[in-house]
């Protein structure tokens, strides 16, 4: 970090670690302009930005599924989940968020229903709001499509109205 700060690549403000415990965020907070976090529920976003205070950028990236049909809205969310639930940072920030051995393992519904929009544009549309309001700066938009279901672009298309920030009066 000493030798990022003494190159001037990027001001100390405008870098952000992608961070999910405790020890990463500190960091975040004190040598980063904060820090992006993936796979969390609003009430980890919101003791993230306690942990991070209100001087650091927080970003989080919200993966979701626009898909009503709860089977293939949580099948497609469960693709990425399978391989992310087994590397360990997200494995421990699961535990931190009340999941146990079991629920992280077969990717319990539970555990899918926390990590993930899904379902229609008003119930993706109003978890991203919850990110938000839990003190996420921005949330990143992260569609995975579902089987039969609309692809990114259509995805994106989909949510633009629903969530573009109202013109400044």
């Amino acid at each position: 970090m000493d030798e990022l700060d003494a190159g001037a690549v990027a001001p100390r403000d405008r870098r952000l670690l992608a961070a999910l415990g405790p020890r990463k965020l500190d960091l975040a907070r004190t040598r980063f302009g904060g820090a992006v976090t993936l796979l969390v529920d609003p009430e980890h976003t919101a003791w993230t930005r306690t942990r991070l205070g209100p001087a650091s950028t927080l970003v989080v990236s919200q993966m979701l599924v626009l898909d009503e049909d709860p089977h293939a809205a949580r099948a497609a969310a469960r693709a990425p989940l399978g391989f992310l639930s087994t590397v360990g940072g997200y494995a421990s920030a699961f535990s931190r968020m009340g999941f146990d051995e079991r629920e992280i393992r077969e990717l319990s519904d539970r555990l899918v229903d926390a990590t993930f929009a899904w379902g229609g544009v008003d119930a993706v549309t109003a978890r991203l709001r919850e990110q938000v309001a839990a003190g996420a700066d921005h949330v990143v938009v992260s569609p995975v499509p579902s089987a039969g279901g609309p692809g990114e672009l259509e995805v994106a298309a989909r949510l633009a109205p629903a969530v573009r920030a109202p013109d400044p009066a």
